[in-house]
């Protein structure tokens, strides 16, 4: 049996297609993100009352928001429900094969059965990891195990808990209870594990016989001889007492029955072995599990780290390339600069080169100048006389 949470409250109001819309409403907030579920169920309510479904809003408004293990499970409900239905069929088959070992026939097919029970079981629980490392939610050992046990209690329960699971709009994680995932099952065939009866009481044996009481001793005879010293009656010889009745030799059916107790008896004690090996199996490989899913978690972990760092790594040696290739642009300037100042310099050199070639041919035409005049003059004083 498993312990439910209070299911979701549903609209009493009109029927047909309101009752059917307002129930694909409630699935869809369930389907929702956990941190929108608030917002999109008062954003119903307000809707549905501004339509004049003030009960259904009312109901709306009940909703409750459901914890972060039932709404993981939730989301197997809506994103993968041809996996929730494997398991779910497996689950059938488990409890078919369970019946019938119990019920002394083959114990192979339980074995299969619980096999393909728990490939559908870590085949959703892989569907979790995947889900909970999309929305970036650690993979808690907690949660896991709470999700673990609300699909195998759902899963073995009854048909009311599997339609629970199926509908998608768990609150709180479902938890077992009783002696184990089939407590509840009842034998297939012949009903061999009926109370025994109680065994008949044997006869009861013959009580040993009293002893005869011994006679008191006689007072010694009047006028007779009296015998002097002491004086001790002599006993009476003991009664012979009849030999008990030999006990009764049980009948064939009596002794058929005792024989099919004890069998009854034997039988019962190897099915409780049995059970509780199955249900340490059981403990065992979800142990097994968990560990596996705490490894995964962790290697998971590890690989994000991994995927960290070598981003980082890349971001450094994106900065590198860039300033490796500033560096390459300034030395590049750097080089461009000095070749123009070397061509300034050489410019210039030229420019000087230049104004001393100037200087020069002023000089010459200075010199011709005062020459020319001084030859003028001469002239000007051989005309004169």
């Amino acid at each position: 049996m498993a312990s439910h949470s209070k299911s979701p409250p549903r609209s009493r109001g009109k029927r047909g297609s309101s009752e059917a819309e307002l129930s694909a409403r409630q699935r869809e907030l369930y389907a929702l993100p956990l941190e929108e579920f608030t917002r999109a169920r008062d954003a119903l309510a307000k809707e549905l009352a501004a339509k004049g479904r003030a009960q259904d809003a009312q109901a709306i408004k009940k909703l409750k928001r459901p914890v972060v293990a039932a709404w993981v499970v939730n989301q197997l409900a809506h994103q993968h429900p041809d996996h929730l239905e494997e398991l779910l069929a497996a689950a059938r088959s488990l409890e078919k094969a369970q019946r019938r070992a119990m019920s002394g026939l083959a114990s192979e097919p339980l074995k299969e059965a619980n096999r393909a029970f728990q490939r559908a079981l870590d085949t959703l629980m892989k569907d979790v990891t995947t889900s909970l490392a999309a929305t970036g939610r650690p993979a808690m050992g907690d949660l896991i195990r709470q999700v673990d046990e609300t699909l195998r209690t759902a899963a073995l329960g009854s048909e009311e808990d599997r339609s629970t699971l199926t509908q998608g709009m768990l609150t709180r994680p479902l938890h077992s209870s009783g002696f184990g995932p089939f407590s509840g099952l009842e034998l297939v065939g012949a009903a061999t594990d009926r109370a025994p009866r109680r065994p008949e009481k044997p006869p009861p044996s013959p009580r040993p016989a009293k002893p005869a009481e011994r006679p008191a001793p006689s007072a010694p005879p009047t006028g007779g001889k009296v015998l002097h010293g002491p004086w001790k009656p002599q006993p009476a010889p003991p009664k012979r007492t009849a030999p008990p009745p030999a006990p009764r030799r049980p009948s064939r059916a009596e002794t058929q029955a005792q024989a099919r107790q004890q069998r009854e008896v034997e039988l019962r004690q190897l099915r409780r072995e049995a059970r509780q090996q199955a249900e340490q199996a059981n403990q065992a490989e979800r142990n097994a599990r968990q560990s596996v899913v705490r490894t995964n978690a962790v290697l998971r972990t590890a690989e994000a780290k991994t995927r960290h760092a070598r981003g980082a790594l890349e971001a450094a040696e994106t900065k590198a390339q860039k300033a490796r290739e500033a560096l390459e642009a300034a030395e590049e300037q750097a080089r461009r600069a000095r070749e123009a100042l070397e061509a300034a310099q050489e410019a210039e050199q030229a420019q000087a080169e230049e104004a001393s070639r100037a200087e020069e041919e002023a000089r010459a035409a200075e010199q011709a100048l005062t020459q020319a005049r001084r030859h003028l003059q001469q002239t000007e004083s051989r005309l004169s006389r």
